[in-house]
């Protein structure tokens, strides 16, 4: 019942400080949650920010080829109606000249193949000799599907050596295509005039060549792998960039990338991840320190009950358990004492003197059972109480089992003469443990003045 009563208070205390380890973990995985949380709402601000960017970009790409198809309608029509070619030339240089205008200070350069010959906005040298139906921006255009614009990639251009992209459309006859050159003499013909503070952005053609950058320059660092593997939504690439930046993708319906970078901290607020970041340390340290407190104290608790040498119950811890026994029902009650213990020390050493009661105290618990109580005493005493009705025939085999171990023990050291006495006292149940510790002790003494090793009951009590 002592042994229950003992678990059923570590028990609660296992019990309270489990469930304040409990509500810790909850408070830590609602941290994390709401960590990730704002992190994943982070990431869709970003997209939404680098969707603006992209759709930017579209808008200006699809002005481009808007421009071309609706060339491409009035030179169907003036073919149609058989316009001579000086005429046609005309308003090609005429029509080139108002979308530049539009599309602010780019260049562009409009002509066509009509009727197997090319027709310039602005004549080329040696045009009548010039082979169109080798050239790709002609061939991808008559083989695309009707009315598809086709978007080059980026090239340099053998004349002016300027940066251009060319689109190319076939006209109601697949023979006849109209092409548009972009060139990219200027630093912002892609039509921002600015971007938000610390933001990049850059165009890259299908071909994976930088054809346009803005704002953060250093973008260069990250993994070109993942143009190979793009949609046309925005895509969000974690650690593609330096850490303080959030790195977004997307391809265009023309087959053109735009990569946008967004600092992190337009995106998502600094103080708040780092309270959050010192909320969950503090909750992991909590349930650190609390585990270490909870180890602590069952350490003390084992010390506060047992004898730091033997680990045997201590006196007080001991007292305290056989007087609770007593109330609960009768048993015996033995105190054993080693004889000659002070001649061993003066002979062998202190420690080794502490070395026999550890061993003793082995011999006691090999010859008892463990529900019985044993305790050292003091010094060179233990105190052993048996709450279960013994006979006098095993309680007598039980302690000359523990004078022939002590014996065999004492061989070991041949000058100290040890050996060991024991006396004991029957008890009743509600006996006073004072009484009871008198009777015992008067018997080991009877033991001791009859030449010691040896054990002798009292039957008083």
């Amino acid at each position: 019942m002592e042994a229950y009563a003992g678990w059923k208070k570590r028990l609660g205390v296992f019990f309270y400080i489990g469930i304040f380890l409990v509500l810790e973990v909850i408070f830590g995985y609602f941290i994390l949650e709401s960590r990730s949380l704002f992190i994943e709402n982070s990431i869709k601000d970003g997209s939404y920010l680098a969707q603006a960017q992209t759709e930017k970009i579209e808008t200006r790409m699809n002005g481009y080829a808007f421009s071309v198809e609706l060339a491409g309608k009035y030179l169907d029509e003036m073919v149609d109606q058989q316009t001579p070619e000086d005429e046609i030339q005309q308003w090609m240089k005429s029509y080139c000249e108002k979308i530049s205008d539009r599309f602010g200070d780019n260049v562009l350069d409009l002509y066509a193949v009509l009727n197997g010959r090319i027709v310039a906005a602005t004549p080329w040298e040696g045009d009548d000799d010039y082979d169109f139906a080798s050239t790709l921006w002609y061939t991808d255009a008559v083989e695309a599907e009707p009315g598809t614009i086709v978007f080059s990639d980026l090239y340099q251009d053998a004349i002016t050596g300027q940066n251009v992209f060319t689109m190319s459309l076939a006209l109601s006859d697949p023979e006849n295509v109209i092409a548009m050159d972009v060139y990219l003499t200027s630093e912002n013909w892609m039509g921002f005039s600015q971007l938000a503070d610390g933001y990049g952005l850059l165009v890259y053609d299908p071909n994976q060549t930088l054809a346009y950058s803005v704002g953060y320059a250093e973008l260069g660092t990250f993994r070109k792998d993942i143009l190979s593997h793009l949609s046309n939504k925005i895509s969000h690439y974690a650690g593609s960039v330096k850490e303080d930046y959030n790195l977004y993708v997307c391809q265009m319906s023309s087959g053109w990338s735009v990569v946008v970078a967004i600092p992190r901290e337009n995106l998502l607020s600094q103080n708040h991840m780092l309270l959050m970041d010192i909320g969950l340390g503090l909750n992991v340290l909590n349930m650190v320190i609390t585990t270490v407190f909870l180890l602590r104290h069952l350490r003390n608790r084992q010390h506060l009950h047992h004898d730091a040498l033997t680990g045997l119950l201590n006196k007080f811890y001991l007292m305290k358990q056989i007087r609770r026994r007593l109330k609960r029902s009768g048993g015996t009650l033995l105190v054993a004492d080693l004889d000659n213990f002070k001649k061993l020390n003066d002979s062998y050493g202190h420690d080794r003197g502490d070395l026999v009661i550890i061993q003793v105290a082995k011999v006691l618990q090999a010859c008892f059972r463990k529900t019985d109580c044993i305790g050292r005493f003091g010094g060179d005493e233990f105190v052993i109480y048996v709450d279960e009705p013994l006979s006098d025939n095993i309680l007598n085999d039980k302690a000359q089992e523990v004078l022939r171990q002590v014996s065999a023990l004492a061989q070991q050291y041949p000058l100290s003469g040890l050996t060991i006495s024991i006396g004991g006292c029957r008890c009743e149940k509600g006996a006073k443990y004072t009484e009871v510790f008198k009777q015992a002790d008067q018997a080991l003494y009877q033991v001791k003045n009859s030449g010691k090793c040896g054990f002798a009951m009292s039957y008083q009590i």
